[in-house]
């Protein structure tokens, strides 16, 4: 809400009205104290007094009150409490009116997005996956039951993960993928259902607290279950056993602090790699990339290829290289010509 350009605009008038109420309030009541006041009030005395009536903090009066006076007292003290009311009525409506402007901006933009991933969940491990997301690039949607503080800047959509209308508002029909960290395994398996059904090859990642939930998200059509107190406790036996490589292999996932990066590349039907062999082809003569395995389309896996290794139309290709060079390798393999559009979170 702090970027929505609109709020401070819908906040002006309000906040106008209330300071031109407010100005002539004491302007008002420093005239009918003085005059009520008499000889003995000076305009500061009167001034004075309608100031402490208005912000009702309780001090003695300046000079004794007549009947009149107290009329005035009054008066000023109510005028002052319905200026503090329409304030902060105001204030309520134009909060709510910038949370529903907010809502109405993130399901535009939700329904602009294209290959963007949906976050179910937005716990510890869900704001985990956002930031590393925003950190590659990579374009998202976040689906929580309520808008928390943390939440505030993500794009956030509150409804039910598991209801099919929440699930099209985040664009799942053009979704590359969806990863639900829900609170409960009995929530990410219905939120898997619900995705499946929805888009039947849709990539989708689900977490699990128990092993015997695996075999259950599995079942309701999850292509990767991530158990993730099971996972952490082999990273760090890995990080005790060999730490510069698990550091490595981060860091080149991640293309934080190395000039390289590790990507996964899929071959296309038209792509001009398919069907030549890796000597053939420009990856390492041309591009200077590392072809590190090969997972062909009847699923087998070939690592540390040979150079007369043929790829095969729909194979993936796991390479390390430069972005620039990743980016003209995403376009040959994609069956176009360089120039065109590289990676998303390059």
């Amino acid at each position: 809400m702090r970027n929505d350009p609109l709020l401070p605009q819908t906040m002006r008038r309000p906040l106008g009205v209330a300071s031109g109420l407010l100005v002539t309030l004491l302007a008002g009541g420093t005239v009918l104290f003085r005059l009520v006041g008499g000889e003995g009030w000076t305009w500061l005395d009167a001034f004075y007094m309608t100031v402490i009536s208005v912000t009702t903090v309780g001090y003695g009066e300046v000079h004794p009150l007549g009947p009149a006076g107290r009329v005035v007292a009054i008066g000023v003290i109510l005028w002052g409490i319905g200026i503090a009311v329409y304030v902060s009525g105001s204030l309520a409506e134009v909060l709510v009116e910038g949370r529903l402007l907010k809502r109405r901006r993130v399901l535009r933009r939700a329904r602009r997005m294209r290959d963007h991933y949906i976050i179910c969940g937005y716990g510890r491990v869900g704001r985990a996956i956002c930031h590393e997301l925003r950190s590659q690039g990579a374009q998202y949607v976040v689906v929580a039951l309520e808008a928390t503080a943390e939440a505030e800047e993500e794009p956030l959509i509150v409804g039910d993960a598991t209801n099919d209308d929440v699930l099209r508002q985040a664009g799942i029909e053009r979704a590359r993928g969806l990863i639900t960290v829900l609170g409960s395994d009995a929530e990410n398996i219905y939120t898997v259902l619900a995705a499946r059904s929805l888009r039947p090859d849709l990539f989708i990642v689900a977490r699990c607290s128990e092993d015997r939930s695996a075999a259950k998200l599995e079942m309701a059509g999850a292509n990767r279950v991530i158990n993730p107190y099971e996972r952490s406790g082999l990273v760090m036996a890995r990080v005790l056993l060999r730490p510069r490589v698990v550091d490595f292999l981060e860091e080149v996932a991640r293309g934080a602090g190395l000039e390289v990066v590790l990507e996964e590349v899929t071959v296309a039907e038209g792509s001009p790699l398919a069907g030549i062999s890796l000597r053939e082809s420009p990856i390492r003569r041309d591009l200077d990339i590392i072809v590190t395995a090969i997972f062909r389309p009847d699923g087998e896996k070939v690592f540390n290829p040979r150079p007369e290794e043929v790829i095969q139309p729909g194979s993936v290709l796991i390479v390390i290289g430069r972005p620039a060079s990743l980016d003209r390798l995403l376009v040959l393999a994609g069956g176009a010509e360089e120039g065109g559009a590289g990676r998303s979170d390059a």
